[in-house]
């Protein structure tokens, strides 16, 4: 049987105290404030090259499976904000890596929010484009109170049956650290890709063309939680693979049917024995449970104007960074068959050498 897991996209954060640490009086009072640098590497190099590292899913698939805009966001205990940075990973391609420098005060435990590519958009019904995420992160002022409890009620919204995420991959993750006074400090943490990939293979094995006149997807979900809120089993470092043991949806989730009917308006033709890819999928985790059905999740495809229902066996759950690979085979009576692979993304590692 095969496990449901998800893996990472990891960036490496350098925290480097400098010989001669910064010491001052925080409010002219006797009391010391430790100042440090927090160093924050991410490498620039291609995602795809550090993908090769792996088998199951070698390369992304395009250039919205990459990372393009980072934002760090770092919070003190009281809430207060010491940092707030985007970082254009396009604009600096050339180089191997970028290091990325903040002051931030010692001896004490941040919150670390990391969001990737937070301006990804998709179309409405009305064909205009509409943020997936409704909430401008660039507003969040160094010095200011961090609005926690706005930030971790962020949801993304896929409102009608025929949407789904269009651009850049939303990721993000909320991170723990404790800065101590040792003079070098590090510490690896990751984001998370904030959605299900699906991909769907179309084997033709009879000795006539077929037509793909469509396909939906039952019991996918409006909404989910912008930053995850999930449970990681132990990373496994011989494969990359970090299981997801639990996690949360909103209680206004809303399951729909996710249609790309609208989308093959003429069909894909398929000729005889050969193979057709389709163009992958991405919507939103899941959890949709029935005491009456096991097998929750299924399709309906059309091949040749008759549609047929496939259950996905594997599918019990369907946490975000779940990569779902569907092959569907047509033989030569016109038998229909499916099969599900359910895997995670491959990692990506961006752990750049410091030098140190």
């Amino acid at each position: 049987m095969k496990r449901l897991a998800s893996s990472i996209i990891l960036c490496s954060l350098l925290l480097f105290c400098a010989c001669e640490s910064a010491i001052e009086n925080g409010d002219g009072s006797n009391e010391k404030i430790l100042l440090v640098n927090l160093d924050i590497s991410v490498a620039l190099s291609d995602v795809s090259d550090a993908l090769t590292r792996t088998a199951k899913y070698a390369d992304a698939a395009n250039e919205n499976e990459k990372m393009h805009m980072l934002r760090i966001v770092i919070v003190r205990p009281d809430q207060t904000v010491e940092a707030n940075r985007l970082i254009d990973l396009r604009a600096a391609v050339s180089l191997k890596h970028e290091m990325e420098r903040f002051k931030v005060f010692g001896n004490e435990k941040k919150c670390i929010y990391l969001f990737v590519n937070e301006s990804t958009t998709v179309t409405d019904k009305n064909n205009l484009p509409r943020k997936l995420v409704g909430f401008d992160l660039g507003k969040i002022e160094v010095g200011g109170y961090f609005p926690k409890d706005d930030i971790e009620e962020l949801k993304i919204n896929l409102e009608d049956d025929m949407e789904q995420i269009e651009g850049p991959l939303p990721m993000s993750e909320r991170h723990e650290y404790f800065v101590n006074e040792e003079p070098e400090q590090s510490c690896s943490l990751f984001v998370t890709r904030a959605a299900v990939k699906f991909t769907f293979h179309i084997i033709n094995n009879s000795s006539k063309s077929i037509t793909f006149d469509g396909l939906t997807i039952e019991k996918m979900a409006h909404k989910e939680w912008y930053i995850p809120r999930a449970i990681y089993g132990k990373r496994d470092e011989t494969t990359g693979q970090q299981e997801i043991t639990e996690y949360e949806v909103p209680a206004d989730v809303g399951y729909y049917v996710y249609s790309t009917n609208t989308s093959v308006p003429n069909g894909v033709t398929v000729d005889a024995s050969k193979e057709t890819v389709l163009t992958p999928i991405y919507l939103l985790e899941g959890k949709y449970t029935d005491d009456m059905d096991s097998r929750n999740y299924s399709m309906n495809i059309s091949l040749d104007n008759i549609t047929r229902k496939h259950y996905f066996p594997e599918l019990q759950t369907l946490p975000r960074n779940t990569h779902v690979v569907v092959h569907i085979t047509y033989d030569e009576d016109a038998k229909v068959t499916c099969e599900a692979d359910v895997i995670p993304y491959s990692e990506v590692i961006l752990e750049p050498e410091f030098g140190l």
